[in-house]
């Protein structure tokens, strides 16, 4: 691309990267079955935010769509022009949680979202309201580079997606697939850390790396 771009261009170019990532890596890598076949199934449904800063408003908006569409399973919010690193972006994803929340009366739920690129703990608590939709949890190209000594280690090893991403997945999937007392987030981990050292972490980091670079070669065309 040449010239001056565009706002689509910039969306065409993130959304065509995060494909990349969820198509090269979640499903290439059979991180997450029943993430790749809602991706599969078209029920994944993707934002782009394109301010540079990180605002709360427009993502409580895309929120409050995607609940009212039932036939989404993940929601990904992304920002291919954000500045904050991945420290401060785990915490503006914490933030979000908390003020979806606290809008709304729902209940506290203290969890990490079950994701296409491994698992967090799932831990609801008791609390007066209904639950939240969804469950969130924060990618960043900037997360753990090194290689993963275990399976908790590499949740953040494969969140690595080409821009900062806040992932939803609504709750009531995952409490469907965990009925009958399935611990998912510990099998999905388990089975991915075998994958992964099955075909070496350093092949997956090469493969994050290609979509990283990219990444970089298109925004800066962009730019």
């Amino acid at each position: 691309m040449t010239g001056r771009a565009s706002p689509d261009d910039w969306r065409r170019e993130a959304l065509r990267l995060n494909a990349r990532y969820l198509e090269e890596i979640v499903v290439g890598w059979g991180l997450c079955p029943w993430a790749a076949q809602a991706w599969r199934a078209g029920a994944v449904a993707r934002r782009v935010l394109l301010e540079a800063e990180l605002e709360a408003a427009p993502v409580l908006a895309v929120i409050d769509e995607l609940a009212a569409q039932p036939g989404t399973a993940i929601g990904l919010v992304i920002w291919p022009r954000a500045s904050a690193d991945a420290a401060a972006f785990g915490r503006f994803a914490e933030t979000i949680r908390r003020l979806d929340q606290a809008r709304t009366g729902r209940g506290l739920r203290e969890a990490a979202a079950a994701t296409p690129a491994g698992q967090g703990p799932l831990r609801p608590r008791e609390a007066a309201g209904p639950p939240a939709p969804f469950l969130m949890a924060a990618f960043h190209p900037r997360l753990r580079e090194q290689p993963p000594d275990d399976a908790a280690s590499l949740v953040p090893f494969i969140r690595r997606t080409p821009d900062p991403t806040l992932q939803l997945v609504r709750a009531g999937l995952l409490e469907e697939l965990a009925r009958g007392g399935r611990d998912l987030s510990a099998g999905v981990a388990r089975a991915n850390f075998a994958a992964v050292q099955a075909r070496t972490p350093g092949a997956l980091d090469r493969a994050l790396r290609d979509i990283h670079r990219d990444r970089d070669e298109s925004y800066a065309r962009l730019a």
